[in-house]
């Protein structure tokens, strides 16, 4: 019987991964200092050379924590993945989406016992130009879109500026997409984790209980192929991006006529798309066709994933695209927060409070109600945001009338033509538009109320859920008694705004292999762990990240 199954072979499963095949290595770093190194942008002197004093501290508080620490027997866990391969998801939206580059900074990586390991892979492998400097200022102000970059002091601006030398651009700068996938190969490679990983689709989740208590004794994982894997604890990385969890608009399905499935596609299935061609064994080059030649499409969503899809429809020669968004179009270089709490330094107000990027965490760690933490939640992430760089690189077609964005605005009815095999659509501003092809980059609904892998545990282990997300234990754990952990999405209400980013998903790996690790070897720190003011700790968790 497996120690853990990890569900989902994505960054997240192999950020948890790492830590748990390297047991020792976390346990002798249980006061969260485990990322070698402090925030690189403060380990530096106003010269730019390496502060040696606190290196050789780092050094020294690593290698007394290691001669200190018990030692801690090896886990025996696996990781299951439908496609069986690390990442494949992740590559498979790049290539699908044509993205260019990740937009988290080469701080935020999937290596949680090197901070700097993305750094050194790219200057081991000389390729440096792969890096994206971010935009020093990017200033687009009009009646579609809200964007404010214009906080940053003369003095600070240099700490994101494009003409900048090697030390800033390792430091804030985005990695391209094939550099990252090929830094994720090197670290399964770096950790030997292929062995670790098996092919599967997990169907059912069954919590097997003990017969004298309410507590699981293990958990019984049905795949695809009807076999069964046993395991005394699961981790559920597998994120929001199941083709049944797409979030799809109402007016949809009120849609009473039938209609060919390729004019009505969410931007999920084409995620998906390499994928599954890859696994059939007939992987196929170029871009994946969003629409034909002279098409008038339709793009719904104001998520960068939107902005990506119409940019493949222009190129591929769409004749028109309109753009439906429920509100303006918000630009976000981040998914959460800005530049300034990006660095951390910068004060900005939230909730009519100022404060800065680790002000906003300390708040949202110390407040006890999850109502307002979930509030906290919305506020910080905003719904969907484009790029400045993908809305300029957009902005050529919307002042030719090719792209037209029609901002506050929704779908209200939808019919299919047989006789003009098109589409006639009702929006809520009182427009008609009629065309051939409606793309949906509405993305994924969060609710463990819908996911069917989760049934069988939320039947035997209700909890509080709002809004459809679980209120887990701090250390992400389902509830007492069922050592079901969740990653992602699903821990956002413990972890913060950003448990769906890279950075969330190291915050989350350390918390759980903490648990899971401390638990396995025994420590009796792991009893009290809950009794411990935790959100230092967490803070420390986020050290270089902020934000993403």
């Amino acid at each position: 019987m497996l120690e853990v199954l990890i569900v989902g072979g994505g960054p997240h499963a192999l950020i948890l991964a790492t830590l748990l095949s390297n047991p020792q290595q976390h346990v002798s770093s249980s006061s969260a200092d485990i990322f070698q190194g402090i925030q690189l942008s403060k380990s530096r002197s106003k010269s730019g050379r390496p502060r040696s004093k606190k290196r050789h501290t780092a050094t020294t508080l690593e290698e007394h924590n290691q001669s200190t620490s018990p030692p801690c027997p090896p886990l025996h866990f696996k990781v299951v993945d439908s496609y069986g391969e690390w990442a494949s998801l992740w590559e498979s939206q790049f290539t699908a989406l044509r993205i260019p580059h990740l937009r988290s900074h080469t701080l935020v990586h999937t290596d949680p016992l090197n901070k700097k390991a993305l750094q050194e892979f790219v200057l081991e492998t000389d390729r440096v130009a792969e890096l994206r400097c971010l935009p020093e200022r990017i200033y687009i102000q009009d009646e579609n879109a809200f964007f404010n970059d214009n906080r940053l002091g003369k003095r600070d601006k240099k700490l994101l500026s494009a003409a900048a030398g090697l030390q800033k651009s390792l430091y804030f700068s985005l990695p391209g997409t094939q550099l990252s996938v090929d830094f994720f190969k090197e670290q399964v490679r770096r950790y030997t984790l292929d062995h670790v990983l098996i092919k599967g689709t997990v169907d059912r989740i069954t919590p097997l209980l003990s017969e004298t208590q309410k507590k699981v004794e293990f958990f019984r994982v049905t795949l695809d192929t009807g076999d069964t894997v046993d395991a005394k604890r699961i981790v559920m990385a597998t994120g929001p991006t199941r083709a049944q969890m797409a979030n799809i608009p109402s007016w949809v399905s009120a849609i009473a006529e039938s209609y060919p499935e390729e004019r009505l596609q969410h931007t999920v299935d084409l995620m998906h798309l390499y994928s599954r061609h890859k696994t059939l064994g007939t992987p196929f080059t170029g871009p994946p066709p969003v629409c034909c030649l002279g098409q008038k499409v339709m793009v719904v969503g104001g998520g960068l994933t939107s902005a990506h899809i119409i940019s493949m429809a222009l190129q591929q020669g769409a004749s028109h695209v309109t753009w439906v968004l429920r509100k303006h179009l918000q630009l976000k270089q981040f998914d959460v927060g800005d530049v300034e709490s990006l660095i951390g330094r910068y004060s900005h107000v939230e909730h009519g409070i100022k404060l800065d990027g680790l002000a906003y965490l300390r708040q949202f760690y110390s407040e006890r109600s999850l109502h307002r933490r979930l509030a906290m939640i919305k506020q910080a992430r905003k719904g969907g945001a484009v790029t400045p760089e993908a809305y300029a690189n957009l902005q050529p077609f919307i002042q030719s009338g090719q792209l037209l964005v029609r901002a506050y605005c929704q779908v209200t009815e939808a019919k299919w033509c047989y006789e003009a095999q098109g589409w006639k659509v009702s929006l809520s501003d009182g427009e008609k538009w009629s065309g051939d092809k409606i793309w949906l980059a509405t993305g994924c609904k969060l609710d463990v109320n819908q996911d069917p892998l989760l049934s069988d545990v939320v039947k035997e282990f209700p909890i509080q859920i709002i809004e459809g997300w679980p209120c887990i234990s701090e250390t992400l754990q389902w509830a007492p008694g069922c050592p079901l952990y969740l990653m992602g999405q699903y821990a956002a209400l413990q972890v913060g705004p950003h448990a769906v980013n890279l950075a969330g998903g190291q915050a989350a790996g350390l918390r759980i292999a903490k648990d899971i690790i401390g638990e396995h070897s025994g420590e009796e720190e792991h009893r009290e762990a809950a009794k411990v003011e935790k959100t230092e700790e967490y803070l420390s968790h986020m050290h270089g990240l902020m934000w993403l």
